[in-house]
């Protein structure tokens, strides 16, 4: 009878969670090359390619996860990230001030908006901003050369430019800081924004303060 009653109540949760339109999310556990931090992410969310932002001017570890497609084009993902505070970027502000004069930014009347946040019993820095992405669009317009002319000239491809919404959590860590990064087309944030909270909420960092 017990059994029957937990089945009916899993059933009834599905189904709630089914008309209100929110997939199931379940989590797996993630620990960063060289045993910087610790944390649950989306299972089934894909490892991206992409290098971290600036990684190529200071020692960074880590990865990104990118999520289902969105309708827009680009996919909801969740980084984390520890950077190592050599060569550039050395400081918390220093990574904060290069993201906010991000020439890609679309809210730069803003400023500078930060809050103060716990995280794994460490202070923390939030912040969000706008930015954009252009998304290629499919084409096959192209402009067949003069006679005599092998060259075939093809137009600019089209595009269309997608607002996306940035959260960043950076975490002080013992040498460095640790980044976390929610970015999403601001159609779809409320979509995946209860999985970067786990997601945030489960990050332990590994080294001794």
């Amino acid at each position: 009878m017990r059994r029957m009653i937990l089945f009916v109540l899993a059933a009834a949760f599905c189904a709630s969670a089914a008309i209100s339109g929110e997939p199931l999310q379940s989590f797996e556990n993630y620990a960063c090359e060289g045993d910087h931090f610790r944390a649950q992410v989306p299972s089934g969310w894909t490892r991206s390619l992409r290098n971290a932002p600036y990684a190529d001017m200071t020692p960074v570890a880590g990865a990104r996860f990118d999520g289902p497609p969105t309708g827009e084009g680009v996919p909801a993902s969740i980084a984390l990230y520890w950077y190592s505070g050599e060569k550039s970027f050395t400081t918390p502000d220093a990574f904060i001030n290069a993201r906010m004069n991000s020439m890609a930014r679309e809210d730069a009347e803003r400023g500078r908006v930060t809050e103060q946040v716990q995280v794994a019993g460490r202070t923390a820095t939030r912040f969000r901003m706008k930015t954009f992405e252009l998304v290629t669009l499919p084409h096959d317009r192209t402009i067949a050369g003069k006679d005599g002319d092998p060259i075939v000239y093809e137009l600019a491809p089209p595009s269309k430019k997608v607002i996306m919404e940035e959260q960043y959590v950076v975490v002080p860590a013992t040498k460095g800081y640790f980044v976390l990064h929610y970015r999403a087309p601001v159609s779809a944030v409320s979509q995946y924004q209860a999985a970067f909270d786990r997601v945030t909420a489960s990050f332990v960092p590994l080294d001794k303060q």
